[in-house]
């Protein structure tokens, strides 16, 4: 599997501004359409912090509700791991993940569970994917990255992307479920021979921009810079 690595730069005095407002970098990865919904690493930020992984993933299922502020706490997670795509795990009455079955009509890069728990102990249960990754060489295990209600007998397909999602708040924790990014965020976008970016904090517009030897990042569209729109 493909090794990435984002390293994240800030100024000394922007550092000290930063942790005065008790701010941490924040990353999240998209899991289908639309923006992440789940911060997958919260980050006490250092001058240089890098982030590595791989894209491997686990399914895993939790009674968590999928509402905004709620922290995931899994209860079953796929065994061996990771997780195998172009197929589904059944998730059974005894709460815990049978052996991955083969599909051919789940496409490769698609994750995929069946939600088999009765209705009569849990209308509905909340699946999704988790990845690790290192912080400073630091493990973080098997963070989730997406959370998405399912009721029973339904079937869940998640295909993540390799888009990172990169921005500053104080709020939330990781593992926690959010409805929407406030803030201005970087997106990166990972992929197709991009393995490895070096951003660094903008205080100027409250954003990770490209190093001076990586403009050309956003003019080949592999970075792009989003201000919150005003309501």
């Amino acid at each position: 599997m493909p090794n990435y690595s984002l390293t994240l730069n800030i100024a000394p005095d922007d550092l000290k501004n930063i942790k005065a407002a008790q701010q941490r970098i924040t990353l999240a990865k998209p899991v289908g359409s639309g923006d992440p919904n789940v911060i997958w690493l919260s980050i006490d930020p250092f001058q240089s912090t890098t982030v590595e992984w791989t894209e491997d993933y686990w399914v895993f299922a939790s009674t968590t509700a999928v509402a905004q502020g709620a922290s995931i706490t899994k209860l079953s997670e796929v065994t061996p791991g990771p997780a195998l795509d172009a197929g589904y795990y059944p998730f059974t009455s005894a709460a815990v993940f049978n052996p991955f079955q083969k599909d051919a009509s789940i496409p490769g890069g698609t994750f995929a569970a069946n939600n088999d728990m009765p209705n009569s102990q849990y209308p509905y249960l909340t699946f999704g994917l988790s990845q690790s990754a290192l912080i400073n060489k630091k493990p973080a295990e098997r963070k989730p990255i997406s959370a998405q209600t399912v009721l029973a007998t339904q079937q869940i397909q998640m295909t993540p992307f390799t888009t990172i999602y990169i921005w500053l708040q104080s709020q939330f924790s990781s593992e926690t479920i959010i409805t929407k990014i406030i803030g201005h965020t970087a997106v990166a976008k990972f992929g197709g021979g991009v393995n490895s970016m070096t951003l660094k904090y903008d205080p100027d517009r409250g954003v990770f921009v490209p190093e001076a030897s990586s403009k050309g990042l956003l003019e080949q569209g592999l970075i792009e810079l989003r201000t919150p729109l005003l309501l």
